[in-house]
């Protein structure tokens, strides 16, 4: 696994810095992709250099990405990419947006890395051997206060995925410190593993959204469920994580309250 995640760090650093070659938000061609998603020319590029990167290292092994979709050979490892993740904020200039690979083995996050080239940071980890940000150990928060932690949260915007987001929002705004929405929930994942944010309430989003942050945040020593509070694995749609077990137990029975 060593081996591993020194490769997909580096992949991770190319594939970002692919995309940062394409940054010009006054110059940004996009589509639409949904209701109201788009797509960018680095999302499909950087997208094409992560598989085919991926297929010539590892053939036998499956690529999910979230623009060109996947393959399913019925094998027990999976890698999952998201070659933009915060592609709205990427299109508009906003600089909070990463790249994110993770693998999947037996359903779970076994490996993990999230690269923010803006910064220059690497956030990467590996079943069993830690987390770690541009070499240096990564501790998750030790808050176990529900009223003084700092959560990131995210308001869908289709109708339905809106009204269940702003239910969640009423029943927890007013129980912790702070509630935020950075645009890109794997870079949020990234944070709690590194202990700058508390905790992540996400719903509706999908494998290459949550699988390298949810590597992170284990090897933290941190707690990570579905928000129903089942366990996490591969393909949940939604993801509740906090960097201890108390305060994730705390926000579990928060949005269970009436």
């Amino acid at each position: 696994m060593g081996d591993e995640l020194l490769w997909a760090s580096d992949i991770a650093i190319k594939g970002a810095d692919l995309a940062l070659s394409f940054y010009s938000p006054d110059k940004m061609e996009t589509r639409a992709k949904g209701q109201r998603d788009i797509v960018t020319a680095a999302d499909v590029a950087v997208e094409r250099f992560v598989r085919e990167s991926l297929r010539k290292r590892f053939p036998a092994d499956d690529v999910v990405g979230e623009e060109g979709g996947g393959d399913d050979s019925g094998g027990c490892r999976r890698w999952y990419v998201d070659p933009v993740d915060g592609t709205f904020n990427y299109s508009r200039g906003i600089p909070v947006w990463c790249l994110s690979l993770a693998l999947f083995e037996a359903r779970q996050p076994v490996l993990g890395a999230i690269r923010d080239p803006l910064r220059g940071e690497i956030f990467v980890a590996a079943r069993g051997r830690g987390a770690k940000c541009n070499g240096a150990t990564l501790a998750a928060t030790s808050q176990l206060d529900l009223s003084r932690a700092v959560v990131h949260m995210t308001v869908d915007f289709d109708d339905e995925s809106m009204n269940v987001g702003l239910d969640d929002l009423r029943r927890l705004q007013p129980k912790v410190l702070r509630t935020r929405n950075l645009g890109s929930v794997a870079l949020a994942l990234a944070y709690v593993a590194a202990g700058r944010l508390d905790a992540v309430l996400h719903r509706f989003a999908h494998t290459w959204d949550f699988g390298a942050g949810v590597a992170l945040i284990l090897e933290t020593g941190g707690c990570v469920t579905a928000i129903d509070g089942s366990p996490y694995r591969e393909g949940s749609t939604s993801v509740l994580a906090a960097g201890n077990g108390e305060l994730h137990a705390a926000l579990l029975h928060a949005l269970r309250s009436h």
